[in-house]
Parts: C-alpha cells; sequence; structure tokens
C-alpha cells in the first residue's frame, strides 16, 4: 500500500507508486501553512498517517483524476492542531475515505469539490474526543449525478467536547444528485456537543438527507446485553467497539481503534 507519513507539521516518509504524485511545500514565513498536495492519476490505496504535536497547521490537497478510485485511510494520533483538507474529484472518480482520529483536541475544515459528472465520495469518520473537537464540512455539488454520503460518528468522554458543522450545496440546474449526511455522537460526559447539518439545495431534481442523534445508548440497547449476563461497564464497551468499528474494513485503523477502546474502558 501507498504510504506516507507526517509529523508534526513536516512530511517525514513517503512511500508511493506511479499511481500518485507528492508535491510538498514548506511555509516559508512565520504565518504560512506547510502544504501536500496528493495527485492520484490511476485507481490505488493510500494511507496517512499523522502525528501532532503542539499547535501544529497543515494542509492537505487531494486530486483525483476522471475515472480514478482511491481507497484512502487516515489515521490521527497524539497532541492538537488545526489541518484543512480539500478533495477534489473529477469525471467518474470516486474516493472511498476511512478516518480515524484519538487526539487530544483538533480544528478541522473539510471541503469536497465533486467537479465532474458521477463524482462519488464516501466519508467514514470515527473519533474518541477528550477535549474540544471541531469539524467544519463544506460539500460542493458542482456536475449533475455526483453523490456524497458523509458519516461521523463520535464518542466523547473526560473533557470531550464534539461539533461537527456539516454543509451540502447543490445549485441551481445541477440534477440528479445524491446528498447524504449521518452524524451521531455518543455523549459520556456532561459537556456540550453539538451538530449543525446544512442542506442547501437549490433544485428540486435530487436526492438529500440528513440525520442528527446527540446521546447516550438507549436503556434497551444496554439492557440486551446486560440480560446476558455481561456487566455494565463490558456492555458499554461493546457497544462502543461496534459504534466506532462499523464499516471500517482497515486493518490498521481497526488495530487503532481496539487499542484505544481497550485503554479507556479496562
Amino acid at each position: 500500500m501507498n504510504k506516507i507519513k507526517v509529523v508534526d507539521e513536516n512530511l517525514k516518509s513517503v512511500r508511493v507508486n506511479d499511481c500518485i504524485n507528492i508535491e510538498y511545500f514548506e511555509k516559508e514565513c512565520l504565518f504560512a501553512i506547510n502544504e501536500i498536495k496528493i495527485k492520484v492519476n490511476k485507481s490505488t490505496d493510500l494511507e496517512i498517517e499523522i502525528n501532532l504535536s503542539e499547535d501544529n497547521k497543515l494542509n492537505f490537497n487531494i486530486d483525483l483524476k476522471e475515472d480514478v478510485k482511491l481507497n484512502l485511510n487516515i489515521i490521527t494520533n497524539g497532541k492538537n492542531g488545526k489541518v484543512q483538507y480539500k478533495y477534489n474529484l473529477n469525471k467518474n472518480s470516486y474516493l472511498n475515505l476511512f478516518k480515524y482520529q484519538n487526539v487530544d483536541s483538533i480544528k478541522e475544515m473539510i471541503v469536497v469539490n465533486l467537479i465532474g459528472e458521477s463524482a462519488k465520495i464516501d466519508y467514514n469518520f470515527k473519533t474518541i474526543s477528550n477535549s474540544k473537537e471541531t469539524y467544519d464540512y463544506h460539500i460542493f455539488h458542482k456536475c449533475k449525478n455526483t453523490i456524497s454520503n458523509i458519516k461521523n460518528n463520535g464518542v466523547c468522554i473526560n473533557d470531550g467536547n464534539i461539533i461537527y458543522q456539516v454543509s451540502s450545496f447543490v445549485p441551481k440546474d445541477i440534477t440528479g444528485c445524491n446528498v447524504v449526511q449521518n452524524n451521531r455522537i455518543i455523549n459520556l460526559t456532561n459537556n456540550k456537543c453539538e451538530i449543525r447539518p446544512n442542506l442547501y439545495i437549490d433544485t428540486s431534481l435530487v436526492e438529500a438527507s440528513h440525520s442528527a442523534l446527540i446521546g447516550k445508548f438507549s436503556d434497551e440497547e444496554m439492557f440486551y446485553i446486560k440480560s446476558r449476563g455481561i456487566d455494565e461497564v463490558s456492555a458499554l464497551k461493546l457497544l462502543i467497539t461496534g459504534f466506532l468499528t462499523s464499516d471500517i474494513n482497515n486493518k490498521r485503523i481497526l488495530n487503532s481503534i481496539t487499542k484505544d477502546i481497550n485503554k479507556y474502558w479496562r
């Protein structure tokens, strides 16, 4: 598999084949931000590992050419930072993205440009929040028959606080699009969490939906597991494991999630 490793704000290692081109732009002044540009020319897989220390800032710009499928896995660990991701999908391209992070705090902006006809993104994100995490999504359907399926699952513990703001845009005369948002936060604290789903649809010839849920697991879910002779802590651990590992098919991400669950719920 193609792999990129980022430590703090620096591109530390790159191992990619001829399907991918990488450009790294290091900041030239105090207020600039390091940027990694990734161009995907042929269908392939890519794994990005990010390790943050204090107050890191980083931009990713990922372009998919026409008729390209990218399976992208992102794992982020460490302290805190601000990261911007920009995904540009051309005609008939498909981005299948699985992402997991366990950081002290983070602020992210995610921009998805569905530029070409029949471009599609499946975005599946999981997080365990120990402090403030803010995610601001902007999904632009710029051509007809484009598809966006955004799914965010988060668990808040300790001082955890999650804000999801997800905005999807379909302008007038862009038809045949499918716009889906699914956001859920399991809040195991007394802290306030927020989900702000926005659908800006200027045409009736699309399918669009969103769901947003904040809360704990239901009494029925807990009762069902405990009725099988499982104690409350173990029942909660089972439910969290299912919640965070559902739909994840990358072994590295599954191992990271399992390791962190075992750390927090012994």
